[in-house]
This record gives C-alpha cells, sequence and structure tokens, in this order.
C-alpha cells in the first residue's frame, strides 16, 4: 500500500475511485472562522476544543480536495444536499465523493458519475462489542461478532460496522433505514494500523483505488 502526496490539479477519477487520507492534528488547516456560515455554526457546538478542531479540519480537508479537481479556491465550493440527502456539490457537475473521520484521521472518496460511500473507524479493544453488535448491526453480522474469538471480536465488530456505514452513506438512506434496492459494491481498505475502513460504490462492478495523502 502506498500513498501519494496529492498533486495540485488531480485528473478526474474515471473508472477507478481516489482515495485521500488526512491528518487532522498537523498544523497547517484554515480555522472555523472562515467556513460558510452554517459549518462554523456547526463547530461552535462542540463541547470540548479537540474533536470541534478535528471536525473543521476535515471539512477543509474535503473542500482541498475538491477545489484540487474543480481548480477553485477552497472557500468558493458550494456544498447542498441531494435528492437523497447526501452532500453534493452545487449544480450538475459529475463530481461524487463522501467524508468520514474518526479522531484524527479522515478519509475521503471521491468518484465520477458513481455514487460513493467511505467510513473509517479507529479501533479500540475495550468496548463490549456483543453488546453493540446487538444494538447496531444487522442479526447475521452480530451472530459473527459473538461467535468470533474474543481476541478476534474487535476487528469482526468494526469490519462489519464500517461496511454498514459505507453502503448506507453511498445510498444517503442514512443508518435508520433500509437502502435501496439496487447492486453496491462494498470492499475493505488498508487505510493503515489501528484503523478499519470501508468504501462503497453504487452499481455492479470494483473499480481500481488510487490512494493519495491531503495536506494543508
Amino acid at each position: 500500500m502506498s500513498w501519494e502526496r496529492g498533486p495540485e490539479r488531480p485528473p478526474r477519477p474515471e473508472s477507478e475511485v481516489h482515495v485521500w487520507r488526512a491528518r487532522l492534528d498537523c498544523s497547517g488547516w484554515p480555522g472555523a472562522s472562515e467556513l460558510p456560515t452554517a459549518d462554523r455554526e456547526r463547530s461552535e457546538r462542540f463541547l470540548r476544543p479537540q474533536p470541534g478542531r478535528r471536525w473543521v479540519a476535515s471539512r477543509w480537508a474535503l473542500r482541498l480536495t475538491l477545489a484540487a479537481y474543480l481548480g477553485q479556491d477552497p472557500h468558493a465550493i458550494e456544498l447542498e444536499a441531494t435528492a437523497s440527502g447526501k452532500p453534493g456539490l452545487q449544480g450538475c457537475d459529475p463530481l461524487r465523493f463522501s467524508l468520514s473521520h474518526s479522531h484524527d484521521l479522515a478519509v475521503i472518496g471521491v468518484t465520477r458519475s458513481r455514487e460513493i460511500g467511505i467510513d473509517v473507524e479507529r479501533r479500540t479493544r475495550d468496548r463490549d462489542f456483543i453488546a453493540l453488535a446487538r444494538a447496531g448491526l444487522d442479526p447475521d453480522s452480530a451472530e459473527a461478532v459473538r461467535r468470533a474469538p474474543v481476541e478476534k471480536r474487535s476487528d469482526v465488530f468494526y469490519e462489519a460496522w464500517v461496511r454498514r456505514e459505507a453502503v448506507a452513506k453511498c445510498s444517503g438512506a442514512g443508518l435508520v433505514v433500509a437502502p435501496p434496492e439496487g447492486p453496491v459494491e462494498v470492499g475493505l481498505l488498508d487505510i493503515g494500523p489501528e484503523w478499519t475502513a470501508a468504501v462503497a460504490l453504487a452499481g455492479a462492478g470494483e473499480w481500481p483505488i488510487r490512494r493519495f495523502e491531503c495536506v494543508p
């Protein structure tokens, strides 16, 4: 697995998936004051400074990534909710994207025309994964977590969880309702030690993945 430094003007991802990885605790990210009003107000609702700073950095990572493809100022990127409720670019641009972040890492998936969902979670070992699986996973996945050896239980849980979230983000249906019918390709991503991630693509057929580092 290799990660390239993101080019200033990456090619549009024709028949491939671009995955960008951003470290949120590094210096150089713009502050909340430069975000649009809605994002700025949301950042102010965080009760602790560190999660708020990381959320702001993840929004800038998304803006910098999209700006590279569009050749625009990241401050000028205009986002809106699509008909399915997913975040999208204002207008009819065929670029599709999905953002997820956990602790100090964000991942962004970008495709052209094909809907995408991405999710990342930092793994921990000191949780009741059987109870979490019963509450948050489908019955088959929850049973797989229960049957897993203790030393593998967290891995089984996180792999099922990120797959489920990636599919939900791809469809825009959210986690509380069933996604719409139609094929969805979903697979795990090797993001790095201590992390579990997955990407989902609407439609049939896998696409190759190209990896980039997003830096402020």
